[in-house]
């Protein structure tokens, strides 16, 4: 099991709002390239399962007029704690 950094917590808040803002691309797409800025360290069978596991939270946030609460960014915070903690 791996510890979560402060820096791991620091990345997983702000995943919602760097997704929103991303320049290009569908939602997996979004999150994959942002998933490997962070976690590039962990391989990509482990990336995709995050990939995975932050899609249903994340893809809604490419509807119109959505916008990101602390709710998203505490759930990303807590996939992401889970995730590192696992490897």
């Amino acid at each position: 099991m791996s510890i979560v950094s402060g820096r791991d917590r620091d990345a997983a808040r702000q995943l919602p709002d760097r997704f929103v803002k991303f320049p290009i691309g569908e939602a997996k797409t979004r999150i994959t390239e942002l998933v490997s800025q962070y976690w590039m360290s962990y391989d990509a069978w482990a990336r995709a399962q995050l990939v995975e596991a932050l899609l249903p939270l994340l893809k809604p946030l490419l509807e119109s007029g959505a916008v990101v609460s602390d709710q998203e960014r505490d759930l990303c915070e807590g996939i992401v704690a889970s995730w590192v903690a696992g490897q």
